[in-house]
């Protein structure tokens, strides 16, 4: 473990993935079974799965107890692993939303500022994170959305926006139809806007906006959402598919999540590239204007 688990800025959920990783490896690296660790604890084994499943939160004791079990000797990163803890139980983070956005979108929300690469492909919207206030305004509305539930997610959009402007940030490569941009949302001036945004954003030097135009024909991404954040050797990559009837995580499978980056290099070489897309962008934002 690095001097990254002292980060003061981590959200609450990268903090837990952090500690549970760690304790798993430590683990591993020990050559102690869960059920190895368990008996020399005098704990059930169900404990320490709950806690490398991240069902529940590891007390600091229970955190420095496991580390001399499996022989971390060095205090200063046992004492960080520690802090890591009792700042993860004390933290809220994206939970407090846990009314408006389903657990898999949080647990998404929660890990994209820990993320060295993010790969989205979006074929019906633009993504969130890209979105104008006003757009994603019109968006909630459009679907059901109380007025109370519309400015809940509205405070989740912004926070998210830390990966846009956070220092580090992620590496950020999107992809989105045409259809998503095509597709009108709050009138004119309101998609005008959002082009507009789009055309700004793509020109950081972090981010990779792609445009999949109607001349790609049929490809494997036809309806389904996904994005795939990849982090650095302490955490695992995460794998995010977004439904109308369920949001799914996977951060076990890593050849699940290799087909999904598959798939994203396959729908990468048919969309057009950042240049060209920012002058498809800015051709649609002119139709906007003229209506």
């Amino acid at each position: 473990m690095t001097a990254d688990a002292r980060k003061t800025d981590e959200t609450v959920e990268v903090m837990k993935r952090r500690l549970r990783s760690t304790l798993r490896q430590a683990r591993d690296k020990a050559g102690l079974t869960q059920k190895d660790a368990a008996d020399q604890q005098g704990w059930s084994v169900s404990k320490i799965v709950r806690i490398e499943l991240g069902a529940v939160l590891a007390s600091p004791a229970d955190v420095r107890a496991l580390l001399s079990l499996y022989g971390f000797g060095d205090p200063k990163l046992v004492a960080d692993m520690a802090d890591l803890a009792k700042r993860a139980r004390e933290g809220k983070g994206y939970a407090e939303y846990a009314d408006v956005y389903s657990a898999e979108a949080l647990d998404l929300f929660g890990n994209e500022s820990a993320a060295k690469v993010i790969y989205k492909y979006e074929p019906v919207l633009v993504p969130g994170v890209f979105q104008t206030e006003e757009y994603a305004r019109a968006v909630l509305f459009a679907f059901k959305n109380s007025q109370e539930s519309v400015e809940r997610k509205l405070e989740v959009r912004l926070a998210r926006r830390q990966i846009l402007e956070g220092d580090p940030r992620p590496e950020l490569n999107f992809i989105i139809s045409e259809t998503s941009v095509r597709t009108p949302v709050g009138g004119s001036a309101v998609m005008r806007h959002q082009l507009d945004h789009l055309c700004e954003l793509a020109t950081q030097p972090n981010i990779s906006l792609q445009l999949l135009p109607f001349a790609a024909g049929v490809h494997l991404g036809l309806g389904e959402a996904f994005t795939v954040l990849q982090f650095d050797e302490t955490l695992e990559d995460l794998l995010f598919l977004e439904a109308a009837a369920k949001d799914t995580v996977s951060r076990d499978d890593p050849l699940l999540i290799s087909r999904y980056l598959e798939r994203f290099a396959e729908l990468k070489q048919a969309a057009a590239a950042p240049e060209q897309s920012v002058v498809l962008l800015q051709e649609i934002a002119q139709a906007y204007s003229a209506s």
